[in-house]
């Protein structure tokens, strides 16, 4: 038996065809404009500010770092930041704000201190055991405004537990030590000798 074609149907056959291969054309276009953009940004250095070029090395920011200020001593920073590292660490834990205060800049302060706020509304106690720090590492030093920064990536052993009213765990394993990587800014704007380095900025990872 013969079976004649509807002329309709090969007509919208032609029309999704042709409309398929339209999609297929916009979307290479689409992503071969996003592939050329990100190897731009990716092949562009990043810029602390408008005039000065910002690289991953860490000797070249040191270097760059005591030009402006001759005095800096790299080892009796990093000796310091282990001590803050601790310090600051503690403090949160037992909501020490007045500590706090002295030791971190305010946006710092005020997030710690919404963290802390909140741990005593719901009538938590976090319990933290410090077991130390594994590495303390620049990772990148710049001047910026006249003001000096310093990131560095801590690596550290603690065992965290939080526990509610009840003394029930609510996060956390008494028995278990964990690994924390924490990269923290730090900033100062008087001269070596006197600096007085405050916690800008943190991050977790």
């Amino acid at each position: 038996m013969n079976e004649t074609t509807d002329p309709n149907s090969q007509i919208l056959l032609v029309v999704i065809i042709a409309f398929y291969w339209a999609m297929i054309s916009s979307w290479s276009q689409l992503l071969s404009r996003w592939n050329d953009e990100r190897a731009k940004r990716a092949a562009k250095p990043a810029r602390r500010d408008g005039s000065v070029e910002h690289t991953s090395s860490v000797d070249t920011p040191l270097d760059a770092l005591r030009e402006v200020d001759p005095k800096f001593d790299l080892p009796a920073f990093l000796h310091g930041a282990r001590r803050a590292y601790e310090a600051i660490l503690r403090a949160y834990a037992d909501s020490d704000i007045q500590a706090l205060r002295h030791l971190v800049g305010p946006e710092v302060f005020d997030a710690f201190g919404r963290e802390i706020a909140g741990r005593q509304d719901r009538q938590e106690v976090l319990q933290l055991t410090f077991i130390g720090t594994r590495e303390a590492k620049v990772v990148d030093a710049f001047e910026e405004y006249g003001i000096a920064k310093i990131v560095v990536r801590y690596v550290s052993d603690v065992v965290s537990v939080t526990r509610s009213a009840n003394d029930a765990i609510v996060a956390g394993d008494p028995r278990q030590v964990v690994a924390v990587i924490d990269t923290w800014t730090f900033a100062s704007g008087t001269p070596s000798t006197n600096r007085n380095w405050m916690l800008i900025a943190t991050e977790g990872h």
